[in-house]
């Protein structure tokens, strides 16, 4: 057996849960298999790292905060790899610079370029179980860097470069309709598409990393979603290129995000100059939009609107404050919103996903602002004290 096991930061929280890790590594490893583990931090060593940081000063250079959050998945690799030799299983412990991950400079989000298997593969071939440090790399400067996509995106990177399958192991039991908080009748997948887990994952499940699918999708390579140390596959959900669905059910699942800022930009020039310069600002800032929409009017002026995170709208409106580029326009914001996103392989080939959706929300009394749509998706954005009673009106009626 060849494969890479990724185990999340619920799953190794403590040094009891380390060693019971360990135990099950040890349990089905045997003689001849090549097993790849990618370990994230602890469970809450990030938020203690951060506050430490907070602690010694205001200013926090990127540089230096991905330098201090890196030591949180080594010291992780460092005690597994320690439990698994007291338990007479050859291992060895290596960081993403020792693992060969080279990234881009950018750091908090960076990408990776290569990813060099010279040494994990000797490692391999006498037989020792590599245990990697998750979402970190070096770029070519020598700088530490960390992945946008966390250690998902290690694992999957890594098994990717081997040609091997990747398993994800958490504190859930398998990929689910919908929230099982949220909805508690939600339905266990089996299996799921690349493109319905990647719009998923972009439209707030956190169970897996977008940038981690994207890889698996590009590369093929099999995913497996599981709850940690249990051996039966048959209760986890399986994320692969081909599947089926139910005529009679075309969406496969919803995911809510939250925390959304809907920005309403009136009275730009429609030649285009103002918009694209508007953009690229964002860009330059790595400000991420989403939900784009243009209206345009008399004397040719339009509206442009879109949606981030209220996280980066803060910044946003510090890049703006600080910028002529809108001067003249009149900017609208609205906070507090949640955007319900419906999935499914089925939309493609089903009419009137959408006037169910609409009719839905409208019985329900429900007001939705923006709304974008793909040939597997329909997302609509409500405000969040509704969004709990949308999504289960939508779960009722869909059969999720």
């Amino acid at each position: 057996m060849n494969v890479v096991q990724k185990y999340g930061g619920t799953s190794l929280d403590s040094i009891e849960k380390i060693r019971a890790v360990a135990k099950h590594i040890a349990s089905f490893r045997k003689e001849g298999d090549g097993i790849v583990i990618v370990a994230s931090a602890m469970g809450g060593i990030k938020d203690e790292l951060v506050s430490q940081a907070k602690q010694v000063g205001e200013n926090i250079p990127k540089r230096e905060l991905d330098a201090l959050l890196a030591t949180g998945e080594q010291k992780t690799v460092a005690l597994l790899a320690i439990a698994l030799q007291n338990l007479r299983v050859p291992a060895v412990s290596m960081t993403g610079f020792q693992s060969g991950f080279i990234t881009t400079n950018q750091h908090s989000k960076a990408r990776i370029k290569e990813i060099n298997t010279e040494r994990t593969e000797q490692f391999l071939k006498e037989g020792k179980v590599v245990v990697l440090a998750g979402f970190q790399g070096i770029s070519e400067d020598g700088d530490i860097t960390t992945l946008g996509g966390g250690s998902d995106t290690t694992a999957v990177a890594i098994a990717a470069q081997l040609g091997w399958d990747c398993e994800i192991y958490t504190d859930v039991d398998a990929i689910f309709s919908i929230d099982p908080k949220i909805y508690p009748k939600a339905k266990k997948l089996d299996r799921i598409t690349y493109e319905e887990m990647m719009e998923l994952a972009s439209g707030g499940a956190a169970i897996l990393e977008t940038r981690s699918v994207e890889l698996a999708k590009k590369y093929n390579v099999k995913l497996y979603i599981g709850k940690s140390l249990e051996s039966d596959k048959r209760k986890g959900t399986y994320v692969m290129n081909d599947t089926f669905y139910i005529e009679e059910m075309p969406v496969t699942g919803i995911s809510i995000s939250d925390d959304c800022s809907i920005y309403s930009l009136q009275g730009m020039k429609n030649d285009g100059i103002v918009i694209a310069s508007l953009f690229q600002l964002m860009a330059d800032h790595n400000i991420n939009v989403d939900m784009i929409s243009k209206q345009i009017y008399g004397d040719n002026l339009c509206t442009v609107s879109f949606s981030c995170t209220d996280a980066q709208s803060e910044e946003l409106d510090a890049v703006i404050e600080n910028s002529d580029i809108l001067d003249g326009i009149t900017l609208k914001k609205q906070t507090n919103l949640s955007i319900i996103s419906l999935v499914g392989v089925g939309m493609a080939t089903s009419p009137g996903v959408a006037s169910k959706v609409f009719a839905i929300l409208a019985r329900e009394g429900i007001t939705y602002y923006q709304i974008t749509t793909s040939e597997i998706s329909i997302s609509v954005t409500v405000n969040q004290d509704e969004k709990i009673k949308a999504v289960i009106a939508l779960c009722e009626a869909f059969g999720l």
